[in-house]
């Protein structure tokens, strides 16, 4: 079974003093993790910080375990609580590519693992 890490943000201390947001997403992670196989290990979560960039302690925790070879994905639910920049998406996207390590929108559809998106 792969490991992967979880990633959930939320950007307004609204949201994240309400937890709402980031439970739905850690719930909606988990249940993607369940049914694809996928060995959760963690839960990073950056509560009210913007994804303007990667400056932000959650994300370069993710950063350290894909590095690390700690993880065969990083599962997110949505990009744009991953990033909202292209270039930033894209260093991910290569770094993720150079460590073997898959990138895993849940609701864009999205799975770089392989050619068709998912685990084979």
């Amino acid at each position: 079974m792969a490991k992967a890490i979880g990633y959930v943000r939320v950007s307004t201390e609204e949201q994240a003093e309400s937890g709402l947001s980031l439970a739905h997403q850690r719930a909606k992670v988990e249940a993607y993790c369940i049914a694809t196989d996928l060995e959760l290990v963690a839960v990073v979560e950056d509560a009210g910080e913007s994804a303007k960039s990667l400056n932000r302690p959650g994300v370069q925790k993710v950063i350290e375990a894909v590095k690390a070879g700690e993880v065969a994905a990083v599962v997110i639910l949505k990009l744009y609580r991953l990033t909202r920049s292209v270039r930033d998406l894209g260093t991910l996207v290569d770094l993720f590519d150079k460590t073997g390590a898959a990138l895993v929108s849940v609701q864009d559809s999205i799975n770089t693992q392989t050619a068709p998106g998912g685990w084979y």
